[in-house]
């Protein structure tokens, strides 16, 4: 069982967590040696401007120079994964693997064409006027399917 929390709602063995027009948000693959999830994500800004990339909960792959990623390990495992705008020192990604099959993804999130931000945080997710907290979504086809005019679950 794959539970990843975005932003105070649970998605138990669900695909594509959040999505707009069939883009991802972010995508988990499952590594076939424990069946672990796998996070890569793409953090951008409004004007979609790249600020930090994850590949498969293992490393930043990039980051902004306004940026710095922070990653946490117990050993060789990854822990914590953030990425902080230096000017503020506001995080604006973090990545937490409590254990092997849950994840928790909180940050402030742009996808190309969608014209509101997705701020999810450990109390809620924010999307536009939309403001969803504490739900659990379970075995669903799709999580959170955004549209133009609004999003359905």
């Amino acid at each position: 069982m794959i539970s990843i929390t975005f932003g105070s709602n649970r998605f138990i063995d669900t695909n594509g967590i959040i999505s707009f027009k069939n883009k991802e948000l972010f995508k988990y693959e499952l590594r076939s040696s424990d069946l672990q999830p796998m996070i890569t994500v793409e953090i951008r800004d409004k004007d979609g401007t790249l600020l930090g990339k994850v590949w498969k909960s293992t490393s930043f792959v990039y980051w902004h120079e306004d940026y710095e990623p922070k990653v946490e390990r117990e050993g060789t495992n990854v822990k914590r994964m953030a990425l902080v705008r230096k000017s503020d020192n506001t995080t604006v990604f973090e990545l937490i693997i409590r254990n092997p099959n849950d994840i928790e993804i909180n940050g402030i999130f742009y996808i190309k064409g969608f014209k509101y931000p997705i701020i999810a945080t450990k109390d809620y997710l924010k999307i536009g006027g939309i403001v969803l907290s504490r739900n659990t979504i379970v075995r669903s086809g799709k999580g959170i399917v955004l549209t133009e005019n609004g999003l359905s679950i």
